[in-house]
């Protein structure tokens, strides 16, 4: 299949990542996978996606905690693939609270949560066509103020801020959105029964499925005359 559609998803090794990349393939996508250490299943995802649909994949690799990398990640995905989206799905996850000793975390947090996205929209900006989409993977909990993963949630929250005042910025070239999903994989270190135990105290009373943000995505494909908005695909949580 000869298409001119192409889109970048960062993280896109793994979990959530792979499924929008997948998802993106199935929808006759050019995929440039992004991954930062995890070659091997950003290999496998490749192959996947090769083997399952008729588009071209290529994988980047590049540390979000190094400036330079993530400058030339766009340029380097552009080069080869022309993109018309980007999935800034990218992430990290652990728990620290504010009086913890030092600002390390925050460091962490804030360079891959969001000063890669805030890169990557502007360097996008200076080369997607009319009509490009960026989304935004967010997290249910911008909506509250929990501070048991306070470096975490502070980088989602700028996320998220960001999102909506770059919308303004960037329209009507480029629509900006984002997805605040709530209780749906498990985190890395803990398993089903765990967001079993937490759904019981959301609203809707079970856990979300990948297929729950991959909609949310297609929501956003086929409604351009949406921008500058958050989709919470999370059971209510938020509320």
């Amino acid at each position: 299949m000869q298409t001119n559609k192409g889109v970048l998803v960062t993280g896109a090794s793994d979990r959530i990542g792979r499924q929008i990349a997948m998802h993106f393939a199935s929808l006759g996508y050019n995929v440039a996978v992004h991954f930062s250490s995890s070659a091997e299943k950003a290999e496998l995802t490749r192959q996947d996606i090769e083997s399952k649909h008729e588009v071209e994949c290529r994988l980047f690799k590049a540390d979000f905690r190094n400036k330079q990398e993530t400058q030339n990640l766009i340029s380097k995905v552009n080069s080869t693939l022309k993109i018309s989206c980007l999935v800034n799905n990218a992430s990290i996850f652990y728990e620290n609270r504010f009086l913890d000793k030092g600002t390390s975390a925050l460091t962490d947090f804030i360079d891959i949560n969001f000063m890669a996205p805030y890169i990557l929209t502007k360097q996008f900006a200076e080369i997607a066509p009319d009509g490009s989409l960026i989304v935004n993977l967010l997290d249910t909990k911008i909506s509250s103020n929990a501070t048991s993963h306070f470096d975490y949630l502070l980088s989602k929250k700028f996320l998220s801020v960001f999102t909506r005042q770059v919308a303004l910025e960037l329209a009507p070239g480029i629509r900006v959105n984002g997805i605040a999903p709530g209780i749906i994989l498990p985190p890395k270190d803990k398993d089903i029964q765990y967001i079993e135990e937490l759904a019981e105290k959301i609203p809707m009373k079970k856990t979300g499925w990948p297929e729950n943000i991959l909609s949310s995505i297609d929501f956003f494909l086929n409604n351009d005359f949406v921008t500058g908005q958050i989709l919470f695909p999370d059971g209510g949580d938020n509320l």
